[in-house]
């Protein structure tokens, strides 16, 4: 794990699932219940392979998110 030294967002690629910015987002949130935001929101440049994670609430609900999130690699066949 990386810990950001400021900051409350990562901005990651997620081209190696095979599938683009807002398909990744679109299935995450509509199969697992975990909401992120996809690059193409916040620009151009490689904003279709880019996702924005925020973590903006609680402990709990950030360790629940990436429960889920991990599910979800698993269940992709990613993980």
């Amino acid at each position: 794990p990386f810990v950001p030294g400021g900051g409350f967002f990562l901005y990651v690629d997620v081209s190696h699932t095979g599938m683009d910015a807002e398909t990744f987002c679109w299935r995450l949130v509509d199969e697992y219940k975990v909401a992120v935001t996809p690059g193409t929101d916040f620009g151009t440049i490689g904003a279709t392979q880019h996702v924005r994670f925020a973590f903006t609430t609680s402990a709990e609900q950030i360790e629940l998110g990436l429960e889920r999130l991990r599910q979800a690699l698993i269940d992709w066949g990613l993980s």
